[in-house]
């Protein structure tokens, strides 16, 4: 049976440092999703993963149980990464993630005219994710696509829950606007559609 994040948190500090692996095993995916979204470039992701965890298991006897583990690692990585770009040592490039990202906010459909538009309104919503101010797009992303709480994305984000949600409700915004622009919405008679004329 898996240990808890808990147990594996108690072993790591007792020394265990198979027990640290085996939660980096289990958080390395989301870390990296999550610093991805802000850098757009793998290879400086990858980097900024490894300092985040470093930094950890270096204050991993700081970490507060009443909270989420994974909460507390997303906002290691996310603190690592501003700080990061703060210093210039990795340019914010376009997000690289886009299309992949919008995939999980459009249900897939049968039919070959359908699996087109679907790919068009892929495409357009990638573009419009990548003119989103990068906190908006964060903000959206861990709202949307791993459903966390408003209270997870402020803890992960340092900001407070109203902020938080102002992040998203504006970002949501600011998607509508740009996809509009793009051709998609009401205007095109309701179905969605993409207006083509």
């Amino acid at each position: 049976m898996p240990q808890s994040d808990d147990q594996l948190v108690s072993a790591a500090l007792q020394g265990r440092q198979q027990a640290f692996a085996e939660l980096v095993q289990r958080y390395q995916r989301p870390v990296f999703g999550l610093i991805v979204r802000l850098v757009g470039r793998p290879e400086v992701a990858a980097e900024l993963a490894q300092d985040t965890f470093l930094k950890a298991f270096r204050r991993l006897d700081s970490f507060d149980r009443r909270r989420s583990l994974s909460a507390w690692l997303l906002r290691i990585a996310h603190n690592t990464t501003v700080d990061a770009l703060r210093r210039k040592e990795h340019r914010m490039d376009q997000w690289s993630e886009g299309a992949a990202d919008a995939r999980s906010l459009v249900s897939p459909a049968p039919g070959p005219d359908r699996q087109v538009e679907n790919r068009l309104l892929l495409d357009d919503l990638a573009s419009a994710m990548v003119r989103l101010r990068p906190e908006h797009r964060l903000a959206l992303v861990l709202r949307v696509q791993d459903g966390r709480s408003y209270e997870q994305i402020a803890y992960v984000m340092g900001v407070t829950e109203g902020t938080a949600k102002s992040f998203v409700h504006r970002a949501r915004r600011t998607l509508a606007e740009e996809m509009r622009r793009a051709g998609w919405g009401a205007a095109t008679g309701g179905s969605g559609a993409r207006n083509t004329n």
